[in-house]
């Protein structure tokens, strides 16, 4: 994706997640960059989920009883060496 298209900027970050599919499978993976849309996953040695594919995404490292960030996220690009995924927006009625 030509960076001129993207709604927002990259920042080169690595962070432990978590990435639970449909299935109820997990597996945790590191982040290569991160925006407010969504992040790339380095996944270039583990079998990659395919583009379209649910994902439920949670920060690694807090404590028990402290309550991680998550998001629902679709992948949207495979690449040799991970995953990017985008954030799934969701609208909540009042």
């Amino acid at each position: 994706m030509d960076a001129d298209k993207r709604r927002s900027k990259r920042r080169a970050v690595v962070l432990e997640v978590e990435l639970v599919y449909p299935s109820g499978e997990q597996q945790v993976v590191h982040t290569r960059d991160i925006s407010d849309g969504g992040l790339f996953i380095v996944m270039e040695k583990l079998v990659q989920p395919t583009i379209g594919e649910c994902l439920k995404v949670t920060l690694c490292g807090g404590s028990e009883s402290e309550a991680l960030p998550s998001n629902d996220a679709v992948v949207v690009r495979q690449a040799p060496d991970g995953i990017g995924i985008a954030f799934i927006e969701m609208e909540l009625d009042e």
